[in-house]
């Protein structure tokens, strides 16, 4: 065995015997679990719009159907909110809302809120394939009132990284529409990010829901 892979500095020594610092971290999890359990019921109770978002995709879904017999009308859970967390998103601990959440291979429309232990929340929505196409021409319609807002365009070919870097994220008021529109449609997938720090974490409810609604609102004005 070789030591120096198992000994510990003296600063990792006083943390690993002492349990106070874990039991902080176990409390801040499950306080930002309950802060995004509660912005989902927030959600749900206000996206009233949801519903106009709602009917475009079911329409868009019948006429592919129609085309295509092998393809599903959407999922009965699509519009349930969806709690998960981890402890190693880039080494650290999460926690994620997923609502709405329609996830296929080829086909994705959803809106995830993150928690991101020592970095910050993020609101992102997340379209690909027939999604995609459906809704890119009022995001292009709205990029200004999104880039007001804070939001991101990502410009990674990995539509599962979430960290707002400079290598996968560029402000969106940084592109014209008519630049958003040629770099969406020749991209597979469209992510526009928005963040929340974690000093703001008694504000972050409120900010949420504002970036939320506002991507929910965009969504339900397509025509």
């Amino acid at each position: 065995m070789d030591a120096a892979k198992v000994q510990l500095s003296k600063e990792e020594m006083a943390l690993v015997s002492d349990p106070g610092w874990i039991l902080t971290k176990n409390s801040i999890m499950a306080r930002a679990v309950a802060l995004l359990a509660g912005l989902a019921e927030e959600q749900q109770a206000a996206s009233g719009r949801l519903e106009a978002v709602s009917h475009e995709l079911r329409a868009a879904s019948y006429k592919l159907q129609a085309a295509s017999q092998g393809l599903n009308t959407l999922p009965a859970n699509w519009d349930t909110p969806k709690i998960s967390k981890g402890e190693n998103y880039l080494g650290l601990p999460y926690v994620i809302l997923d609502y709405p959440r329609l996830f296929t291979r080829e086909h994705v429309l959803a809106i995830r809120t993150m928690f991101w232990w020592g970095h910050y929340f993020s609101v992102t929505l997340h379209l690909k394939g027939r999604y995609k196409k459906l809704f890119l021409p009022v995001i292009v319609r709205h990029t200004q009132q999104l880039a007001d807002a804070g939001f991101h365009i990502s410009i990674s070919e990995d539509e599962w990284r979430h960290e707002l870097t400079v290598d996968n994220y560029r402000p969106l008021a940084e592109a014209a529409s008519y630049k958003l529109q040629a770099a969406s449609e020749g991209h597979p997938f469209l992510k526009l990010s928005a963040t929340c720090g974690l000093d703001k974490w008694n504000e972050a409810p409120e900010v949420l829901m504002g970036l939320f609604q506002l991507l929910i609102d965009c969504l339900s004005a397509r025509h």
